[in-house]
């Protein structure tokens, strides 16, 4: 493994740290209903991928595949993340358990079938690849045409969820473009650049999700508020965060 993958692995796993500090704030928050906004699921996003960068930084669980080296732990994690990533956003926009739980294992089926492709050869790779991609587009699908009916009866929490949806939505087209261009598909990219993208990625997908969920804590309030003013600090003090280190 070269240094420039280490210490991108490293700032990584330090930045999802900072995550877990943030639901760890949440947590502690006695002004919202940690029950009601379901935080201890969001430890998982920043705390398993936080624990699987440290582990690919060590170069544990690295295997090598047609010349090229295949990092175990970043599938795991996101076969992990990725399906609470994009079923708490159901969550958020209220969509029936059904829904919350067949997106997820959608998603999870994405990533193993894109594992699959990684560790195949020929045009094997690239049907494993297509198969994947058509379940990443029914997850745009259901991220953008399913959730929004069911967040438009959720007015306290629509705001919050239209920030989560696009933020998985956007990054989430970054991924297919960056398996296509690395040594897996064509080959435009280095191993080492395509590393330091996804460990990039990685961090801003999930850090600032969590983030995004404490600015709108107010739609989780213990005493509930308009949607007009759920992005608002005159429910929630944010000095909870403070509190949260003491």
């Amino acid at each position: 493994m070269s240094t420039a993958i280490t210490v991108s692995y490293s700032i990584s796993a330090v930045g999802l740290l900072v995550g877990v500090g943030i639901v760890f704030a949440l947590m502690r928050s006695d002004r919202v209903d940690a029950e009601r906004g379901k935080f201890a699921w969001l430890f998982i996003i920043p705390g398993f991928a936080a624990l699987s960068y440290i582990l690919m930084a060590a170069e544990i669980g690295v295997i090598t595949v047609n010349g090229n080296e295949v990092y175990l732990f970043r599938y795991i994690d996101w076969v992990v993340t990725t399906p609470l990533l994009v079923g708490y956003a159901g969550y958020v926009a209220g969509a029936p358990r059904k829904w919350v739980l067949g997106v997820a294992a959608a998603d999870a089926m994405m990533i193993i079938i894109g594992l699959g492709a990684t560790l195949s050869t020929g045009i094997a790779t690239w049907v494993g690849f297509g198969v994947s991609a058509g379940v990443h587009l029914v997850l745009l699908a259901i991220l953008y045409l399913v959730f929004p009916m069911f967040a438009r009866e959720h007015r306290e929490r629509y705001r919050l969820f239209k920030i989560l949806q696009n933020h998985v939505g956007l990054l989430w087209i970054a991924y297919p473009v960056i398996w296509i261009t690395s040594p897996a598909g064509l080959g435009y990219v280095s191993a080492v650049g395509t590393a330091m993208i996804i460990a990039y990625l990685d961090l801003v997908a999930k850090t600032p999700y969590v983030y995004f969920v404490w600015t709108e804590r107010a739609s989780f309030a213990v005493d509930p508020v308009d949607a007009d003013d759920a992005g608002t600090e005159e429910t929630i003090d944010a000095d909870d965060v403070a509190a949260a280190a003491d």
